[in-house]
């Protein structure tokens, strides 16, 4: 996904890039076989699911994920939206690259939600806006840049690279998740190189098992390590079903949000990322009013949140 023109932004502030992906990506959670009807395409990354945290966990304040002793931290739970599931195909919108377009994040924030709002980790007056959302009903995620597979795009400051050296990328991770207050946890702003590395998706998760956070991987990759990576490291994660303004335009976009509502019906559930693009604003905004009627339920992206391996049992004694 390519800037926008400029003009519409203040004078200091830089447009988000977005990485410009091959083939359109969809991930879809249940197992297709060649009798199962197949609506959606171009490219269907199928992916075994796993167990749900249950929707109805109460998520503040327990001291405990599904499989973590009380001892390690669940940020993730504290800052979550707790959420009721009715038995409706559930859908989560979670919208990219918030913070750096102050206009159209405002008219993000004032969308009816809730909204998983993801904000740019070297966004400025980063923690007030997310503030605002929060006041707003939206979830807080941070949006974490990863390199991309393009050296033409520019992911921001303090980019997580791959074949850096261990401490050095500490270093880069821990700047962007404490740019942030109050959030459930990150996803991958671009990211299609690093994502499918896994020495460096490995570094990430056990920094975000060690502070208690999620991960919600954006798939920019049909490569993508991090479902493996978070499983292994006892970490909380979701995928992103569905980009909705991988083109921008608001014929594309519509099409996209009706692929949504299939693939809810479908499997029960959705993900699905949007940008604060003017295009995207103008058909979320009518798109939103139209899910309760049509039967979804709009819901955080922690609702959707999977369960981590369990930890392995050590074999008894002489066993």
């Amino acid at each position: 996904m390519l800037p926008e023109p400029a003009a519409s932004l203040e004078q200091d502030q830089v447009r988000a890039y977005e990485e410009a992906l091959p083939k359109e990506i969809i991930v879809v959670m249940e197992p297709v076989t060649p009798a199962t009807p197949k609506p959606i395409t171009p490219e269907i990354m199928q992916i075994a699911p796993v167990d749900p945290i249950p929707a109805t966990e109460p998520l503040s304040p327990p001291t405990e994920t599904a499989h973590a002793p009380a001892s390690e931290p669940v940020t993730w739970r504290k800052f979550a939206i707790e959420t009721n599931r009715d038995g409706r195909p559930v859908i989560a919108i979670v919208m990219d690259d918030l913070g750096i377009d102050r206009a159209r994040t405002r008219r993000t924030l004032e969308l009816p939600g809730p909204l998983s709002l993801s904000f740019l980790a070297y966004a400025k007056d980063l923690n007030a806006q997310a503030e605002t959302g929060r006041g707003g009903g939206h979830e807080i995620w941070l949006h974490v840049p990863m390199e991309p597979g393009s050296k033409s795009v520019d992911p921001g400051p303090n980019v997580l690279l791959t074949g850096v050296a261990g401490q050095d990328l500490k270093r880069s991770l821990s700047w962007n998740l404490d740019q942030l207050r109050g959030y459930v946890g990150i996803n991958n702003h671009m990211g299609s190189r690093f994502t499918s590395d896994a020495d460096g998706m490995q570094a990430v998760m056990a920094e975000l098992k060690n502070r208690g956070l999620a991960f919600l991987d954006s798939v920019t990759s049909a490569k993508s390590v991090g479902q493996k990576a978070a499983r292994k490291a006892g970490v909380p994660f979701a995928l992103r079903n569905v980009f909705i303004d991988h083109e921008d335009n608001i014929d594309a976009i519509n099409v996209q949000l009706s692929k949504v509502e299939r693939l809810a019906k479908r499997q029960g559930h959705a993900i699905a990322i949007g940008h604060p693009r003017e295009t995207t604003l103008k058909a979320l905004t009518p798109w939103l009013q139209t899910l309760e009627n049509k039967g979804f339920q709009l819901v955080p992206a922690s609702s959707l949140l999977q369960a981590p391996e369990p930890p392995e049992t050590p074999p008894p004694p002489g066993g």
